[in-house]
């Protein structure tokens, strides 16, 4: 029988934390696909056109919805933003009231020279692109895709006008190596906390001639491997930074404890594992390492997977914050189902309940919101407290509107111009407002989300309600 391992447990009382805000599903939703976040360079040497699919939802009167970034997982060379586990609970999370971004980031690593499919392998049981050519890959790929998140953070909070959202609670999350990924980002805050092989190293070898065959190296390939530059990465660098409150790893881990030292605002973490996991230890061990030594090493299946570092799993990570107490406000769950050499086809690599886990993970963070004086019920109110920050933020009122919406601003002499689009960026109203008392008329569109546009170079979102 599974038994699970609750590691701390900070929200109390089943009553009190379903009416939370952001945890129950209330919204009808509409989303953005492939929304280009930015571009950086792949490990390869190739350009890469980063995107990401927004989800908001209708019909609400936040003003400051919460935000989440979610990071598929896929060893770093795979998985894309369209993996069920991240498009779903990045719907179930905009019905709650929250913004997502669901992020595609660089994937790739060089591959050995010296691979071989055993005569009893294939590739439906071995991923011959998983063959690494050392583990400073594992390290660069992480780097890489960290650098993109942070990116992406500081993209989302730049869009906070257009999108309703809140600045200071942010939130990211991530399966797999997305899990890695989404913890890196949130706790990697110091240029110290770069690994050495992140820095400029040897040459990667000359892939073994069967990963071509195997669709595993690009057209164009550079085999350099140069400094990766800052953890913040190029991306979006200005106004906003690329803090979170919070972070969310299914199945994930850490490369290294070290960034676990915070100087400061230390998100909370929630965390969820199976002991049954073959691919990232749920404690300590070489990732691959079980999938290796104990599915394939046993029968001489499939050659093992070398080269890939140790990693810290979500138990070795609570146990460490348990005695280190590095980690302000952390919540775990571990199913202890852990078989030696009979967890080879268990799935342990898997959420096992995923509207279970989302909830869990859901309620946690709401309290961290609600611990900040978010309140959708007040909100609209208090929006002049991130305008004083940012003086460029431009906010219609009333937000949501009925059947005029005012843009707060001093009409200029010939009148303002603007625009209304939908998210595809269709225009649906247009016109020239002399008088700000009156306003824009919004009769004849129906309920929804909209991007009001004008000449003066500024954009806000707002909600229609009818």
């Amino acid at each position: 029988m599974k038994t699970l391992l609750t590691v701390c447990l900070l929200i109390a009382g089943t009553a009190l934390t379903a009416q939370l805000p952001y945890t129950q599903n209330r919204f009808a939703i509409d989303s953005v696909q492939n929304h280009v976040y930015g571009s950086d360079t792949d490990y390869a040497g190739n350009p890469a056109t980063l995107k990401m699919d927004i989800y908001k939802p209708i019909g609400d009167s936040n003003c400051l919805r919460p935000i989440m970034i979610m990071v598929h997982g896929g060893a770093w060379i795979g998985g894309s933003k369209e993996d069920y586990n991240m498009a779903y609970m990045s719907r179930e999370l905009a019905k709650k009231g929250w913004v997502v971004a669901n992020i595609n980031y660089r994937l790739g690593t060089h591959k050995t020279s010296n691979y071989n499919m055993y005569a009893l392998c294939n590739t439906s049981l071995s991923q011959p692109c998983g063959y690494i050519c050392d583990s400073a890959e594992i390290y660069r790929a992480n780097f890489r895709a960290m650098q993109d998140a942070k990116g992406a953070i500081r993209y989302m909070k730049s869009r906070h006008s257009i999108d309703s959202t809140d600045i200071d609670n942010v939130y990211i999350c991530g399966e797999s190596a997305g899990g890695f990924i989404a913890l890196a980002a949130a706790y990697t805050d110091k240029n110290a906390e770069k690994d050495s092989m992140c820095f400029a190293i040897a040459n990667a070898p000359n892939p073994d001639a069967d990963m071509a065959t195997y669709g595993c190296v690009p057209g164009s390939l550079n085999l350099s491997r140069p400094d990766l530059g800052s953890i913040e990465g190029k991306l979006h660098r200005g106004t906003y930074d690329a803090k979170v409150k919070g972070a969310g790893n299914f199945y994930g881990g850490l490369l290294k404890m070290n960034i676990l030292d915070q100087v400061s605002d230390t998100p909370r973490l929630y965390m969820f594992h199976q002991g049954s996991d073959v691919v990232v230890h749920y404690t300590r061990g070489t990732l691959l390492g079980r999938t290796s030594y104990e599915c394939y090493g046993p029968t001489n299946l499939c050659q093992t997977y070398f080269f890939y570092p140790v990693a810290y799993g979500s138990r070795a990570i609570a146990q460490y914050n348990a005695s280190a107490k590095k980690i302000g406000v952390l919540s775990s769950s571990v199913v202890l189902n852990y078989n030696y050499q009979n967890n080879c086809f268990s799935n342990g690599h898997a959420i096992d309940n995923i509207n279970t886990r989302l909830s869990d993970m859901t309620l946690f963070f709401a309290a961290g919101i609600s611990a900040t004086g978010n309140d959708p019920a007040v909100n609209c109110k208090r929006i002049g407290l991130q305008e004083n920050r940012y003086a460029s933020a431009f906010r219609p009122y009333p937000n949501p509107a009925a059947l005029t919406l005012h843009t707060g601003l001093t009409i200029p002499f010939g009148g303002l111009a603007y625009t209304i689009s939908d998210h595809a960026g269709k225009t649906l109203l247009s016109g020239i407002l002399h008088n700000d008392n009156v306003g824009i008329d919004l009769s004849v569109l129906p309920a929804g989300y909209y991007i009001l546009r004008t000449n003066t170079g500024r954009a806000a979102g707002f909600s229609v309600m009818r």
